[in-house]
């Protein structure tokens, strides 16, 4: 039987974030199964929206951060 992969790791409370485009990203939960994050977005420290994006298209310090087996 298969290993169940389907594992998200919360990460609300770490406090994870980057600056893009005049905006600030912050990391909520990290999906493993497809390797793309939760993220809420603020502009001048307003909450915009939340979405996703690919953990590919993260900054090379949060990678280093969530990916540590390298």
């Amino acid at each position: 039987m298969a290993k169940n992969k389907n594992t998200t790791i919360d990460l609300s409370k770490e406090n994870l974030f980057f600056e893009e485009r005049n905006q600030t990203i912050k990391l909520l939960n990290f999906k493993i199964q497809t390797m793309s994050l939760d993220i809420a977005i603020y502009e001048n420290e307003k909450f915009i929206k939340n979405s996703t994006m690919v953990f590919a298209h993260l900054p090379k310090k949060l990678k280093a951060k969530l990916n540590p087996t390298k």
